[in-house]
């Protein structure tokens, strides 16, 4: 049996032929993407000592969960930020005003293209996959690394291919579909796995959907 879309991926970002699930590979990360929570991240990667990121051009930040700022220390930690991304030439960043939800900043902005290796330090960064990438989200000090080295490990998940019979009636939206699914999976069904949907009913879907 062949890989998965995951497992070239993985096997493509860590230098290798093949991999397979479970094993632990050291993967180059194509695409790290923080909001707000930049600022946690810039104070891990201060301590680590680095002067510059690993490349300016591979991250991208966008102010979107606590816009306009509603506190006086939300305007702070939005002032560290832009000063963080102007002293790093950090060109792809999204003020308040400029850009909107950051996954969908990422992918109407064309950042995110198949086969990447997409992290965010937002859980909903798996959004990503629906582009043909291996997406995940990760915390503020393992960005910080990312920041630092460009790379990051990761295990190889399985994966749960899921197939969707019939057509979708009127009024049923893909919302109702994943709610349908996750309740058959559970909570837990599908920790450190990757997913794949397929049918024609997916095929037929808006890439909104």
């Amino acid at each position: 049996m062949g890989m998965t879309i995951a497992e070239k991926i993985l096997a493509r970002a860590s230098g290798r032929t093949t991999v397979a699930p479970d094993e632990i590979v050291v993967a180059a990360v194509d695409l790290a993407m923080s909001h707000e929570n930049a600022d946690l991240v810039r104070k891990s990667f201060k301590e680590i000592g680095v002067a510059r990121v690993w490349d300016a051009e591979k991250i991208v930040i966008i102010l979107d969960h606590r816009v306009p700022a509603e506190s006086e220390k939300t305007a702070t930690t939005h002032k560290a930020i832009r000063e963080f991304v102007a002293a790093q030439g950090i060109r792809h960043f999204y003020d308040v005003g400029r850009g909107g939800i950051c996954h969908q900043v990422l992918a109407e902005n064309g950042h995110v293209k198949p086969g990447m290796v997409v992290v965010g330090t937002d859980s909903h960064t798996t959004t990503h996959g629906a582009f043909g990438a291996f997406a995940t989200g990760i915390g503020a000090t393992e960005m910080a690394g990312v920041w630092t080295e460009g790379k990051l490990w990761f295990k190889v998940p399985s994966t749960i291919r899921i197939l969707v019979r019939g057509e979708m009636r009127p009024w049923i939206s893909a919302k109702d579909l994943i709610l349908y699914i996750i309740g058959k999976l559970g909570a837990d069904g599908a920790d450190y796995r990757a997913v794949e949907f397929d049918s024609p009913a997916i095929r037929a879907m808006t890439v909104a959907s």
